[in-house]
């Protein structure tokens, strides 16, 4: 029955109803819908159109595609809706024009396979893969947005999670389109079984996913004792007031002290003291007079060093002194930085420049000899071994983030997804500390032990057990890239050899 709706489905002659039904079944695979069949039956019947047309529109391929990108990004504008009207209306050119470029490389590959390769065998399996092929660019093309990679459909889904570690992010994306191929493969010969399977496989488990991994350790071990502090505080680009926030996370973290009086570190989230820090000797002093001796605490701020504008992690003993610190190297195209402009008179840039990328790869030495990974916001959707080369002889990974810039929206729910993938794939315990939310512990596995929730007030008291144990812990990047070169130039020279 759902196959023949599928057939009927990818029989549309009007392509707009093509378009919105696809659309609509592709967000809702996303999180925080996470439906993740419907990620299946969204490219199965927008491809199997696309094939059994004699003539197919090249429009609606990119209208597809630009819808879901403007549907799935509009999360962005709530940044600069906070700065008023102005801003408002600037936040949608933006995201208008990051929709169009996205939807613009998805409709060139689409457009070129199609040109290129007129075998049907191989555009059934091609097209697909072409979705691949556009999330690798991502992670590098004008300094990377992997955001929302074909993997992330089963962000819920503690089983499949499992592959991870040996397929990668970008290596179960492929099977994920090798799956696509597949069925539309069956369909397109007039073969009912095998699509009907594989399609029974993705929703069985879609709903095996809700049952809950329990396996978990427990051990007699040391523990580093960590606490997270969500004040719950929005961002605003006209109104913020750096002694009110302050006062705020130092109340909660005082609160939470009292309850939990052995914690060795407390983090503060990204952007928690929106100024230059580094020059700030009473600030660093008030923040530290919080902690005793034993005890250490992360803060996000800014640091000016040189004329130039760094978004920092710094490490802070009891003393006010930074141990250590940490500067984000991937930026934020248009919300850290305007490429060719140096400086910049603007509210939306912290202290009116553009920030500068770092450019030193570290490990945070904690206390008790814990050695973290630092990320901080957005750099935690990308490979980590392109931000660090460090990770696998890590603990784990700490990421403070400011996602109270997004408000109430799912902008929150994707970036914590896109985090949990990538911790999954290196086989770290995530640490993840927001001011609105949604700040988490997932464990290495991608299980949520703790979390609060989005638009939330409070902490988390984690205690972290400290093993040595060796994990599978590497990158499949290179594997997938050349693994698809070697399936598109082999199919090319097929064509080529029997024209």
């Amino acid at each position: 029955m759902v196959l023949n709706l599928i057939n009927l489905l990818s029989s549309i002659s009007r392509p707009s109803y093509l378009i919105i039904i696809c659309s609509v079944l592709y967000i809702f695979s996303l999180p925080p819908f996470g439906i993740s069949f419907f990620y299946y039956l969204s490219f199965v019947i927008f491809f199997l159109n696309i094939l059994k047309s004699d003539v197919f529109f090249k429009k609606k391929i990119f209208y597809f595609f630009l819808v879901t990108q403007l549907v799935t990004l509009s999360w962005i504008i709530q940044s600069f809706y906070s700065g008023g009207t102005g801003y408002l209306f600037l936040g949608i050119i933006l995201i208008s024009i990051l929709s169009l470029f996205v939807a613009f490389l998805h409709y060139s590959a689409t457009i070129l396979i199609l040109t290129l390769y007129k075998k049907k065998l191989f555009l059934i399996f091609l097209l697909p893969l072409g979705l691949s092929i556009i999330e690798l660019l991502k992670e590098f093309i004008f300094g990377g947005f992997p955001w929302n990679p074909s993997a992330i459909i089963y962000y819920k889904n503690i089983w499949i999670l499992k592959s991870l570690p040996y397929l990668g992010v970008y290596g179960l994306g492929l099977v994920v389109h090798l799956i696509v191929g597949l069925m539309i493969y069956f369909l397109y010969y007039k073969n009912k079984i095998i699509p009907t399977v594989l399609l029974a496989l993705s929703i069985f488990f879609y709903f095996f996913g809700f049952i809950e991994n329990n396996n978990v350790k427990k051990t007699e071990n040391e523990t580093l004792n960590i606490l997270l502090i969500q004040p719950n505080l929005y961002e605003s680009l006209v109104e913020f007031d750096v002694l009110k926030n302050i006062e705020k996370y130092e109340q909660l973290t005082i609160e939470a002290l009292s309850k939990s009086p052995k914690t060795d570190l407390i983090i503060w989230p990204e952007g928690s003291l929106p100024i230059d820090l580094n020059n700030r000797v009473g600030l660093l002093s008030r923040v530290s007079s919080l902690i005793s001796e034993d005890q250490k605490i992360i803060v996000g701020s800014s640091a000016i060093e040189e004329d130039q504008l760094f978004n920092r992690m710094y490490v802070i003993d009891h003393q006010g002194k930074i141990i250590d610190f940490y500067d984000k190297q991937k930026l934020v195209l248009f919300g850290e930085y305007i490429p060719f402009i140096k400086p910049l008179v603007s509210k939306f840039l912290n202290l009116g420049m553009n920030y500068t990328p770092g450019n030193v790869q570290k490990t945070l030495n904690l206390p008790k000899d814990v050695n973290a990974i630092p990320m901080i916001c957005f750099e935690s959707i990308f490979n980590y071994q392109s931000i660090n080369k460090e990770i696998c002889g890590s603990d784990m990974v700490i990421q403070t983030s400011n996602d109270s810039w997004f408000g109430k929206w799912y902008g929150p729910h994707q970036h914590l997804a896109n985090s949990l993938l990538r911790s999954v794939e290196f086989q770290k315990p995530l640490i993840r500390s927001t001011p609105s939310g949604i700040t988490s512990i997932v464990d290495h596995s991608g299980k949520i032990i703790q979390t609060i929730a989005s638009n939330k007030k409070g902490y988390l008291y984690y205690q972290h057990p400290i093993t040595k144990n060796q994990s599978i812990c590497s990158s499949t990047l290179n594997s997938v890239m050349v693994l698809l070169f070697l399936i598109f130039l082999f199919s090319f020279l097929y064509v080529r050899i029997k024209k």
